[in-house]
């Protein structure tokens, strides 16, 4: 019994010490990957004295004015440039992202006269840090994001971000400029795609900002237009914010949404739904609203329980058959390309603009087949998907010029008439990447990485335009932001 005590105790004593040689190990590994801070300014100290300051940092703008968060090794400060008197920065310093307990560190103003100003330098202390601004007597105030010491530099994608956000109405709760809703819908799925390919939930806030605002909480939507694919729209982008957060409201949110169309159904049309309750909307069943309809209810079918389950594989079950064996077929031409709309003739429906389509019709039903594969598992809706993809990205496609999309029909855009077609692109980018996410398909993700490469900016912001540098009449808005963030998110 002694002997065995004995070898318990050495043991014990083995494993404690492995653990602590151990230990030591990891952190002299951390001393020497961490800077030494010994001689580095104290909080309040001159920024200018900061070893190892970091030619790229993370920046927010607002009202023309940028704010800065100047890293250097143990610390950081905060500018703001191009402001005039009055305008205002500082730090926020914190070990948890929801709680603030050193706000406005550093604060400083523009003094008369001048355009710019610089907070002290304050460390990081095992914290996070973030700069912050506001201008002049404007109650808005913009932050970067919280970071800590070791974080490295904002790539291209979150710049990208970044000057999305700016857009951002936050009295409104949308994107500024968009009268019809569904495009800000798109938009924050772009937010919500961004933080689920990079695991950083800090902006996850412009979500449940937006869920605050109108008549979401009632309807589901900020507020009703004429068209049922706007709707459909928010319907994807809190399933997505449920998948993030697992916050029933947002699932409940887009349930109420989809269960509101269950009588817009077109009677004409083999029960495809129309794309409008009201005038020559409701006279015409369309490709987008189908395919949203199919994708939403795929989607619930995987995110409820039991009859309700079935009840929403049900529907997408139905949709899928309008498409492909209903009213729906003839949407589909010999190209394997998707047409845009069908019309209302007598007591049936007819493809009347024929070889009109769009990228996001095309993506939309890609998604659509594999939301409703991820429920069934049938390997033909991949198959069926792959032949859309296929047609949409070969060579000779009508929406591929020198290996890169091309929306052929927008004929008005760039310019103020553009309108819809400015953030196509990006909803096909991004459904394609579900499709390539199944890892059962044919499509690859050198597509998208060559989409990705053929972005070229100004300052981070992008046009409707994805070759070449921008051109004068191709001013970037939060629609084409969104869409070439939804290009960066997928490749």
């Amino acid at each position: 019994m002694i002997g065995s005590k004995r070898a318990r105790l050495g043991i014990v004593v083995g494993v404690l010490g492995l653990t602590l040689a151990t230990y030591l190990v990891v952190q002299s590994e951390l001393s020497h990957s961490r800077p030494s801070c010994t001689g580095q300014p104290i909080d309040g100290g001159d920024p200018q004295a900061a070893s190892g300051t970091r030619g790229e940092n993370p920046q927010v703008r607002l009202w023309s004015r940028t704010v800065t968060l100047v890293m250097a090794d143990c610390g950081a400060s905060a500018g703001i440039e191009n402001g005039q008197h009055g305008d205002a920065v500082w730090l926020d310093r914190a070990r948890d992202t929801r709680d603030v307990p050193d706000g406005m560190l550093g604060a400083a103003t523009v003094s008369v006269a001048a355009t710019a100003q610089r907070t002290g330098f304050f460390r990081y202390s095992g914290s996070l840090l973030r700069a912050c601004g506001k201008v002049g007597d404007r109650a808005e105030i913009r932050c970067t994001r919280w970071t800590a010491a070791t974080d490295p530099p904002p790539d291209r994608r979150q710049r990208a971000l970044e000057r999305l956000l700016e857009s951002y109405d936050h009295e409104e709760g949308l994107w500024r400029g968009d009268s019809s809703t569904w495009q800000s819908a798109n938009a924050l799925t772009a937010v919500l795609d961004y933080i689920r390919r990079t695991d950083d939930d800090q902006y996850l806030s412009y979500v449940e900002e937006t869920y605050r605002h109108g008549d979401v909480a009632r309807s589901g939507v900020p507020r009703k237009t004429r068209n049922h694919d706007d709707e459909l729209w928010w319907a994807l982008a809190w399933t997505a914010a449920y998948d993030r957060t697992g916050e029933t409201r947002y699932l409940t949110a887009a349930r109420t949404i989809v269960d509101g169309l269950e009588d817009a159904k077109a009677s004409f049309c083999d029960g495809g739904l129309a794309w409008g309750r009201t005038g020559a909307d409701q006279f015409q069943v369309n490709t987008i609203t189908n395919a949203l309809y199919l994708t939403a209810t795929a989607s619930l079918s995987t995110r409820t329980e039991g009859a309700d389950r079935s009840t929403y594989r049900a529907r997408a079950q139905t949709t899928w058959a309008w498409f492909t064996e209903k009213a729906g077929r003839a949407l589909f031409d010999r190209s394997g390309l998707i047409n845009d709309h069908l019309d209302k003739f007598g007591d049936t429906c007819v493809l009347v603009d024929e070889n009109v389509r769009w990228t996001y019709d095309q993506g939309a039903v890609i998604r659509g087949a594999v939301a409703l594969y991820r429920a069934t598992g049938r390997r033909e809706l991949l198959t069926a998907a792959d032949a859309i993809a296929t047609a949409t990205t070969r060579d000779g496609s009508p929406f591929i010029r020198d290996g890169v999309l091309d929306e052929y029909a927008a004929s008005t855009c760039p310019g103020p008439d553009c309108g819809d077609a400015y953030i196509f692109k990006g909803v096909f980018v991004r459904d394609y990447r579900e499709l390539v996410d199944t890892g059962k398909s044919t499509a690859t993700k050198e597509f998208l990485v060559r989409q990705v490469n053929s972005l070229t900016g100004d300052a981070d912001q992008y046009g409707f335009r994805w070759q070449g540098p921008l051109r004068p009449d191709d001013h970037p808005n939060f629609a084409t932001q969104a869409a070439a963030l939804d290009a960066l998110n997928a490749g």
